[in-house]
């Protein structure tokens, strides 16, 4: 009796699992006539004849919609969710789902649907995903485009979020047939760079130039990542590595140039601008910054009269550079205002009478005053040529103070 019972188990079960392979093999025959709908929907448009091929598009989505069900119920039976073909099938149908406009409403996840299928084959047969690997792989290849398409329009619209998303998603494309989408990683990097996500840029070109990718944006990228990061000792390492490749772009030079003046240590690299200046002496900014070099005053080479030389040199090229101007003028007066305070810090106690303290103070009274004179056409030429910008104004308006020149400073209020 047993054994009876076990045969008609059996045979219930076999007949089941027949259903199943029939009902598989429905979504995939419902596919097939779909695509001949499709298929003449093509030449309907190729003519213009616009209404017919709406008409068979419409007539292919009713086909779709049944093959997307038989197979959806074929992904969950136990007689057939564990066989390559069903999820092959699948991968099939989900992917025109997703290719069509005016089928995506039946599941907008489609093309993620896809992929899932395509890593349900590699998981339950190796050797069926090699056998069918080049028609799997032109889906992938065109869901690769289709995401990095739309990132692309995401990110011409300002939408960098957005953008993001689907660059991603074209490389995790790329993933499931082991390769790495380049362009994808690239412009994710970029739109990281701009959101100020560095830790997405230095994750997605780290993988980049592990590959050899070989590209300066990727290097730029990194360095100023790193350098926002605050890991200074990578943004000199990536700084180091790219000089080796590309010794002579300007790009690398001048995020070189960045890195080094955001850590302090800017003096290691004033051989390299200077190059630079001469190398471009229609760009005054190489002269500017190394007239800033020298005239940062808690600087170990501060050097007050070679940063005027250099901010020279630098309106030269462009009179009409109105920070070169206003950085000159500050220069100049912060040296007034460190004299200014010895002055004051002096002690009569210190001075053998009180009219040698006078004499002392007065000196250096009289040495600030010469400073900020110097100051004067300067910060007057800054202003003239930034007469919007607040930080200047006052910056004239303290000089004018302090030279006594009451009339001007009320000019300014």
């Amino acid at each position: 009796m047993k054994k009876v019972l076990l045969l008609l188990a059996l045979a219930i079960f076999g007949q089941f699992a027949i259903a199943q392979d029939m009902k598989r093999q429905d979504a995939n025959n419902y596919q097939r006539q779909a695509q001949q709908l499709i298929d003449a929907a093509d030449d309907y448009k190729a003519v213009n004849k616009m209404d017919k091929a709406a008409k068979q598009m419409n007539n292919a989505k009713i086909l779709m919609q049944k093959a997307k069900a038989s197979i959806d119920a074929a992904s969950v039976h136990e007689a057939t969710m564990n066989q390559a073909k069903t999820w092959h099938y699948y991968a099939v149908i989900y992917y025109k789902i997703g290719a069509y406009q005016e089928f995506k409403d039946l599941d907008p996840d489609a093309f993620t649907k896809v992929l899932g299928a395509i890593e349900k084959i590699k998981e339950l047969d190796q050797s069926y995903f090699r056998q069918m690997g080049q028609e799997l792989a032109s889906y992938v290849s065109n869901i690769d485009i289709n995401y990095y398409q739309n990132g692309v329009e995401s990110y011409n619209n300002g939408n960098l979020e957005e953008a993001m998303g689907y660059f991603q998603k074209a490389n995790e494309a790329a993933n499931t047939i082991g390769a790495v989408d380049d362009a994808a990683l690239i412009a994710l990097g970029q739109c990281a760079l701009k959101l100020g996500q560095y830790d997405v840029v230095v994750s997605n070109y780290e993988t980049l130039l592990n590959k050899n990718f070989d590209d300066v944006a990727i290097y730029l990228g990194l360095i100023t990542a790193y350098r926002e990061l605050g890991n200074g000792e990578k943004a000199v390492e990536t700084v180091a590595a790219a000089r080796a490749k590309y010794p002579d772009n300007p790009n690398v030079i001048n995020e070189m140039i960045n890195t080094y003046r955001a850590l302090n240590r800017e003096n290691e690299i004033i051989g390299d601008i200077e190059a630079m200046a001469q190398k471009y002496p229609d760009q005054p900014g190489y002269y500017y910054i190394l007239g800033n070099i020298y005239g940062k005053m808690e600087s170990d080479i501060f050097d007050l009269e070679r940063a005027l030389e250099y901010y020279g040199k630098a309106l030269e090229i462009n009179p009409q550079y109105g920070d070169v101007y206003y950085d000159a003028g500050v220069v100049l007066m912060n040296k007034a205002a460190e004299i200014s305070q010895e002055a004051e810090e002096k002690d009569p106690k210190d001075f053998s009478n009180f009219n040698e303290y006078l004499n002392a103070t007065d000196k250096l009274a009289a040495d600030a005053r010469v400073y900020n004179e110097r100051a004067l056409p300067y910060m007057v030429k800054a202003y003239e040529l930034l007469p919007e910008d607040a930080v200047v104004k006052q910056a004239l308006r303290t000089l004018y103070a302090r030279l006594k020149m009451m009339d001007k400073a009320k000019e300014l209020e």
